[in-house]
């Protein structure tokens, strides 16, 4: 009789792991990484994508007004990165890899709809010095 409750509040502990992300539903629609594609050595693109997020190093990228941010998740928790690695650097036109795909490409994962996904807080670098920053939704 003592089991129920244990096992009810088990179940509901359980539940509540499941949700995270500032939108207050889960963001995570898949376990699988989503389909990617070659943009150059050592550096993928989510493919077919409405947001050009890319992954190199064990991170997925992020670039907003020319700054570069890394998560481990494409889905959110995005932090600026002062000195991005060479490979990153190197994308010249991060918005044109917009929808990218490579030829003869099959969807296989798709990823969480774009207007799901947590977009960094973006900062006045310039005005990190100062102390101040600024959101842009």
């Amino acid at each position: 009789m003592k089991l129920v409750p244990i096992l009810i509040c088990a179940m509901l502990a359980g539940c509540a792991g499941g949700y995270s992300g500032s939108y207050g539903a889960s963001v995570a629609y898949t376990n699988t990484a989503p389909d990617m594609a070659y943009v150059s050595p050592g550096v993928r693109v989510i493919a077919d994508y409405d947001e050009p997020i890319f992954f190199a190093d064990g991170y997925y990228w992020y670039n907003s007004n020319g700054y570069w941010y890394r998560s481990g998740t494409y889905t959110g928790g995005w932090a600026y990165v002062s000195s991005p690695p060479r490979a990153i650097i190197s994308i010249n036109s991060p918005s044109a890899y917009v929808h990218y795909r490579p030829s003869n490409y099959v969807v296989h994962r798709r990823p969480v709809p774009s207007h799901r996904i947590e977009r960094p807080v973006v900062r006045d670098h310039r005005a990190a010095r100062r102390g101040g920053y600024y959101r842009r939704y």
